[in-house]
């Protein structure tokens, strides 16, 4: 072997141990924000719980089977506690909470989010530490594939069928790698609400959705090499949305186009449709993909509302300031989908323009989706009594519609074939 050559292989080894996790066949590792902001937190462990110092490995103590301890601050530093405060012990930067080996971990007094579940067991390490305010945060670290076993069954009801559910678990997986690091000023990768993915922790898994993550193990969608942004919502009412439509100012991503979720030969409907067509398609649910009231109750497909004109004009005020008396509102813009991309608020004193969907739908009242068309009730001619106003879908409807995918599923689609569809031009790889 000549010289130079042997110092091409050299570098080239060296090249490839330097590859992020995934591509050295490792799982990557994530930490999960689960509380925040908190005066003092309470654990506890079905199998006991290990507690070191957060720096070293210094043990303090062992927490029993289910005994409830408390982490509280104390002026600059910790205090454990342990159940009805026998035994206490002050430390400097925070815990690290270690169960038996495949144990768990339970957190007291976590909010829920579509359940009411409020001590929720978790995989993994949980670190309690102080945040950036001087209170109290806690962390779970895990492998990506365990947190996916507690974000899938919070994603997608676990009823749901497995093509679905495989699909909602690579499409949560990329959803993980992509964002992860969006709290990293917060001392996480991500936190446990909507604002990244729902985790529920081990409380939250289910046989279904276990069986999902693990046939799609490591699996992610690409757009010509690069990992892809897959975004879901529940229910896109017969429409997908186009990214730039919900995001304003955001580029136009490829692979996230809005078009139709139905069969064209069955529905008979082309998009963009006329006023009219538009108010009885918003009105009345075709035989769209999530038309399925087997997953879907009523009000996620269509759905409606009689607000009074003066208590809307407070919603609307409170988000845009004093405009007078709300004299009337009209959807001024509007995507190819049908979605409100601005609205416009016709005031006695002002008149604004509320751009963007999502504020919208905030503006409203925190309305279901920002599908919609909207119409005064009014007598004769005086100011409106009320607003109707109705509409399809719920979420931001961009990307996978996942009761759309239930139903394609229940069709006999496997789960590459309903990704390919939500996500046109990408392919299912392996990443680690």
């Amino acid at each position: 072997m000549g010289f130079r050559f042997k110092w091409v292989l050299v570098a080239l080894l060296v090249f490839v141990a330097g590859q992020p996790e995934w591509a050295a066949g490792e799982l990557p590792k994530i930490r999960i924000g689960l509380l925040q902001h908190r005066g003092s937190i309470s654990f506890s462990g079905p199998a006991g719980v290990t507690i070191q110092a957060l720096r070293g490995e210094r043990v303090i103590a062992w927490a029993p089977p289910g005994q409830v301890w408390t982490v509280r601050t104390v002026s600059h530093r910790l205090r454990l506690s342990s159940e009805a405060e026998s035994e206490s012990w002050t430390v400097d930067h925070g815990l690290r909470l270690l169960p038996p080996e495949d144990g768990l971990v339970a957190l007291h007094g976590v909010e829920g989010h579509w359940d009411e579940i409020t001590d929720r067991e978790y995989r993994g390490i949980l670190e309690v530490r102080r945040d950036r305010a001087g209170e109290l945060a806690a962390v779970n670290l895990v492998d990506i594939e365990t947190y996916l076993r507690g974000v899938v069954p919070s994603e997608m009801p676990v009823t749901y069928p497995l093509a679905a559910l495989k699909a909602q678990a690579v499409a949560a997986r990329g959803q993980a790698l992509i964002n992860a690091g969006r709290h990293r000023s917060d001392g996480f990768d991500l936190c446990a609400g909507q604002h990244c993915q729902v985790y529920g922790g081990a409380t939250s898994e289910a046989a279904s959705t276990d069986r999902a993550v693990a046939e799609t193990w490591g699996e992610v969608l690409e757009y010509e090499g690069r990992l892809a942004d897959t975004l879901y919502s529940s229910t896109c009412g017969g429409h997908t949305a186009s990214n730039e439509d919900y995001w304003p100012g955001e580029k136009p991503v490829p692979y996230l186009r809005g078009g139709p979720d139905f069969d064209r030969e069955r529905v008979g409907l082309e998009f963009p449709l006329s006023q009219d067509q538009l108010e009885v398609y918003l009105k009345y649910a075709p035989p769209v993909n999530c038309n399925q009231p087997a997953y879907a109750s009523s009000s996620k497909i269509r759905w409606w509302s009689i607000t009074p004109r003066e208590e809307l004009r407070k919603t609307i005020q409170a988000e845009m300031g004093d405009f007078g008396k709300l004299l009337d509102l009209r959807v001024t813009d509007r995507g190819r989908s049908g979605m409100a991309r601005e609205l416009t608020v016709i005031g006695s004193r002002k008149l604004y323009r509320v751009r963007g969907p999502a504020k919208i739908r905030r503006v409203l009242g925190n309305l279901n989706s920002a599908s919609l068309a909207v119409s005064a009730v009014r007598e004769g001619d005086e100011l409106p009594v009320a607003f109707v106003i109705w509409g399809a879908g719920w979420g931001h409807q961009v990307g996978m519609c996942q009761v759309g995918a239930a139903g394609l599923a229940d069709e006999g689609w496997d789960y590459r074939r309903i990704l390919s569809k939500y996500y046109a031009g990408c392919r299912v790889v392996r990443r680690y």
